[in-house]
């Protein structure tokens, strides 16, 4: 049996063993959560001209159901133009900090959040010049270890940037944690598309100046490709207004580079419903159009 087929095996061992706990666990408690989201924007190209769009362009349904020591999640998301299954996974408590998931599941990699309510800002800070970097959804099993001080997890998947749905040549991530520092936070991941050698290093730190405010840093390298980094600071201004600040740059090998900067104020209006704007000005090299981009944006949340 090669490598290949052994990791098949234990991950179908893993799998059986995780359902015949769910068929012995308690009747599952069920809750739900989501968003909507709706964005009014405008994009101005230098020597192109302008565009503006406005429109519902994500929403998210997610169930989730405890099955004693099993828990699974499932959601859909309309991502402005179609809806599809974004999250189906289950995961397992083994105690002492050790979990096991198997399933479909976002990656471990990335400073700023994919759910658009966790998000400090409207865009991003890299991606477009990159082929964004930082992955997303794929099928497969991961391992994770926490404690308070620190974390690790490692996971096999399908392919780390798509869904081939084929484990001959998987993709492979895998992260560590570190928060004995008072009040930050280090994180350093390795992603590796084993099918086409694409390595990606992500290393980010956030510090935390008190119960509101938090400043954050991250650098990212591609290989073959070209590197990106941020640094945000995010401001509790009060009366439920904050005021994200963020820098961000991307060059490419043998190519273009960018620089990025953002302003972002958010308005809580309650639990439910946030309102955000943000103005960004992109600087770009080697004949590429730099752009100008204002935004207001309206997120429900249940």
């Amino acid at each position: 049996m090669n490598t290949h087929s052994k990791i098949a095996a234990a991950f179908l061992v893993a799998a059986s063993s995780l359902i015949a706990q769910a068929a012995d666990a308690p009747a599952p408690a069920v809750s739900f959560g989501g968003y909507a989201v709706a964005t009014a924007d405008y994009t101005k190209t230098s020597g192109v001209g302008s565009t503006t769009t406005a429109d519902l362009d994500a929403a998210k349904f997610g169930v989730t159901g405890k099955f004693g020591t099993v828990t699974g999640y499932a959601s859909l998301f309309y991502d402005g133009g179609a809806t599809n299954v974004l999250d189906a996974y289950f995961t397992v408590d083994a105690g002492s900090g050790l979990t096991v998931t198997v399933g479909k599941f976002l990656s471990y990699m990335g400073y700023e959040a994919f759910d658009i309510p966790n998000m400090a800002q409207i865009s991003y800070a890299n991606g477009a010049l990159l082929g964004f970097p930082v992955p997303g959804y794929h099928t497969g099993a991961k391992l994770d270890y926490a404690t308070a001080t620190y974390g690790a997890g490692l996971a096999v998947v399908d392919s780390v940037y798509g869904s081939d749905e084929d484990l001959k040549k998987p993709g492979l991530e895998a992260y560590f944690t570190y928060k004995g520092i008072k009040d930050t936070t280090v994180w350093f991941g390795i992603a590796d598309e084993v099918a086409s050698s694409t390595v990606v290093y992500d290393l980010w730190v956030s510090y935390a100046l008190n119960k509101t405010d938090s400043i954050g840093a991250e650098y990212l390298i591609k290989e073959s490709v070209g590197n990106n980094w941020l640094v945000a600071y995010t401001k509790d201004l009060g009366g439920k207004w904050t005021l994200t600040s963020r820098v961000s740059g991307e060059s490419v090998t043998g190519g273009a580079d960018m620089l990025k900067y953002t302003v972002s104020p958010s308005y809580s209006v309650n639990d439910h419903f946030i309102v955000r704007g943000e103005l960004s000005y992109t600087d770009n090299s080697a004949g590429t159009p730099s752009q100008t981009f204002l935004a207001v944006q309206s997120i429900f949340k249940f």
